[in-house]
């Protein structure tokens, strides 16, 4: 077949979120991206759990969930268990686009991308991301990371184009710190992690637009990592003043992270005008980013805790519908859509699905997986892999930023350390996938390794909740009631257990005491809303539910919660509009789907109403509700037959009485 799409541009830009940016727009501070915007499809992208980049940006190559690509967080051990190293390709466990163009014959650009070292022998260029970490004062000593490019000819001219932090003079800085001849930078650092970002970010651009200009590709995949680095640097500075940051501070470093947008969009422009219009750009993020009066209020709060769950999508060119909006798209969808506007086909074991709705062609049907396509991939040999040598500047910086232990540095235990924390990274993406059991499993090992963990010990009392063992995490919740301070979460996991067991009184007395102890904790303001909703004491859910949504206006479960009320009191209208605006954000959400097919059909749109419900049944075959309104609306539209496989798995797979599916 024709391939709809001669070529794609795969753009990464870490942490960037619609939600900053827009303002930026609105100044016509950002005309590049605006410009692109106007003339692209484009929407939210939700991410995956837990919110850690490695694990994200393979998900996005791969098309799959962590459980199955394997890469687990930001170091993992060295195989002899001797120490650590950054993670790597070779633990990668399925092919990355790349690898499956490469299969193709098709031709790949990889710059920066995470966990791409050591760079894999693929048809095209890779630079992996331990290309551009600086090491030593100046440029005269700074070696090229080995393996670190592919193929090895191009290395020295690509080592030529990487920019040294010393090389950022005074004329760079001022437009993110216009008063930075105030400052003293024999006392204050800041600076010289600002000229270590703009260096880093300006080596990857200039490598990105050599290849894109000089070389033939089917796909150039670029990856940068600036805006996530610079916001865990300077976003506490950000406008409006947050009580931790001195005014001086605030004076001197308030313009940086909207330099970095506006650095940004200059290097989008430049890459834009070397693809030329015939090239399908994409340009995501995997994560969003707090700016505003929902930033963490202590300076040394984890990174993971400044990170929002929507990133951005923005897609334009060949083969592409423009311009529209994308709604429900998740990190997962990234690489089925790419392979379909290269002409090739997805994998059914891949976690995403191709944007078909945005697409101008009928994508090429799916395969079962490349996993069992057979050649050459341009993988690296089983037992290739990479020592932690050379590698100590990458991961210096992941410390710097908070996401490891100093004592990953030096400490003989390192690589159990790293072993431990990346199960646990497991045991959240298989939450998130809807898997509790399995989570569980690898939880309760861990919590008896760490039982002091309040972090382990509620994940575990979660996940076993959700796998149905109520008793099992009623036990562990009230154990951890024994501890001073008791966590916080401890009583929105008992408040919520009490409401699974329809104990409403108990709930709401467990959640009051949640909400005194940390009155902005994620997810809490919902539960209460749930608690009134059973009560059915209406307007105290209704305020409940606009409090969620005012600490985090992007939860899908909290007007999905919005909806269930709405329908509860008869208004139709809303509840559709509540449950669009979920199901938008989080497509995977069979429950918003079947209020949503509840308005509908309400509202007397029974064919749009059949489709919803059918949706939500699809996304969760057991979901008994939509099972019933499924039943119930094909019998009323005289349709029996249609309704008689819903009707007979009711019966016997749910050993439903058939007095009550009549």
């Amino acid at each position: 077949m024709t391939r709809p799409s001669r070529r794609v541009l795969l753009i990464g830009w870490d942490a960037a979120d619609w939600q900053f940016i827009d303002p930026l727009i609105e100044r016509g501070l950002m005309p590049t991206l605006a410009s692109l915007r106007a003339r692209s499809v484009w929407g939210n992208l939700a991410t995956l759990q837990p919110i850690l980049s490695p694990m994200l940006w393979t998900s996005i190559a791969t098309g799959k969930r962590p459980e199955k690509h394997g890469i687990l967080g930001f170091v993992e051990p060295l195989p002899d268990g001797s120490g650590v190293r950054p993670v790597a390709s070779t633990s990668r466990r399925c092919k990355a686009l790349w690898n499956i163009l490469h299969q193709q014959g098709l031709r790949s650009n990889v710059v920066g991308w995470y966990a791409s070292h050591p760079a894999e022998p693929v048809r095209g260029t890779i630079v992996s991301n331990q290309f551009e970490f600086p090491s030593g004062p100046d440029r005269a000593d700074w070696p090229v990371a080995s393996r670190s490019v592919h193929p090895a000819a191009l290395e020295e001219t690509l080592q030529n184009l990487r920019v040294h932090p010393a090389e950022i003079d005074a004329h760079a800085i001022l437009p993110f710190i216009p008063d930075a001849a105030k400052i003293d930078q024999t006392k204050d650092r800041r600076i010289a992690k600002l000229t270590s970002l703009i260096a880093q970010t300006a080596s990857i651009h200039a490598v990105a637009t050599h290849l894109v200009e000089n070389t033939d590709w089917d796909l150039t995949a670029v990856y940068y990592e600036g805006i996530d680095r610079f916001g865990h640097e300077f976003m506490q500075y950000h406008p409006p003043k947050s009580g931790s940051v001195s005014a001086a501070d605030f004076e001197l470093y308030q313009n940086v992270m909207t330099g970095c947008y506006r650095f940004h969009d200059m290097l989008l422009e430049r890459l834009l005008t070397l693809a030329g219009p015939d090239t399908t750009v994409l340009l995501i993020s995997d994560h969003g980013y707090h700016h505003d009066a929902r930033r963490p209020e202590a300076l040394d709060a984890s990174p993971e805790t400044w990170h929002r769950t929507l990133g951005i999508a923005c897609l334009t060119g060949p083969g592409v519908k423009i311009p529209g909006r994308l709604y429900g798209g998740t990190l997962l969808d990234v690489a089925p859509t790419v392979l379909s506007l290269l002409g090739q086909p997805a994998a059914l074991d891949m976690d995403g699905r191709v944007w078909a709705e945005v697409l101008d062609f009928t994508p090429v049907d799916p395969i079962p997986s490349w996993e069992k396509v057979p050649g050459d991939a341009g993988l690296h040999p089983p037992e290739a892999y990479i020592s932690a040598a050379g590698h100590r500047e990458s991961i210096q910086q992941l410390v710097e930023l908070g996401y490891l232990a100093a004592s990953v540095l030096e400490s003989s235990a390192s690589a159990v350390n790293a072993e431990n924390l990346n199960q646990y990274n497991l045991a959240a993406a298989l939450m998130d996938a809807d898997r509790p059991a399995e989570a569980a499993k690898i939880l309760r090992p861990l919590h008896e390794r760490f039982p002091q963990s309040a972090g382990i010990t509620l994940h575990l009392a979660g996940s076993l909740a959700s796998a149905g063992d109520r008793t099992g995490a009623r036990l562990i919740g009230e154990k951890l009631l024994e501890t001073d301070p008791v966590p916080p979460r401890t009583f929105v996991l008992l408040g919520t257990l009490d409401l699974m067991d329809g104990k409403v009184e108990s709930a709401m007395q467990r959640l009051a005491q949640a909400e005194q102890a940390d009155p902005r904790l994620p997810g809490l303001h919902f539960r209460i809303g749930q608690v009134y909703l059973q009560a059915k004491r209406w307007e105290e859910a209704r305020r409940a539910f606009e409090r969620a949504l005012a600490l985090e206006p992007d939860s899908a479960q909290t007007l999905d919660g919005l909806a269930e009320l709405s329908l509860a009191l008869g208004e139709n209208e809303p509840a559709v509009e509540h449950a669009l605006a979920a199901v938008e954000i989080a497509h995977f959400f069979p429950r918003a789907h079947f209020h949503l097919a509840q308005a509908l059909a309400r509202l007397g749109k029974r064919e749009a109403a059949l489709a919803a419900a059918e949706l939500s049944v699809h996304q969760a075959p057991t979901f008994v509700p939509g099972r019933q309104l499924l039943v119930e609306l094909h019998e009323l539209m005289g349709r029996p037959d249609r309704a008689a496989p819903h009707r007979n798995h009711l019966e016997s797979r749910l050993k439903i009485p058939p007095e009550f599916t009549r």
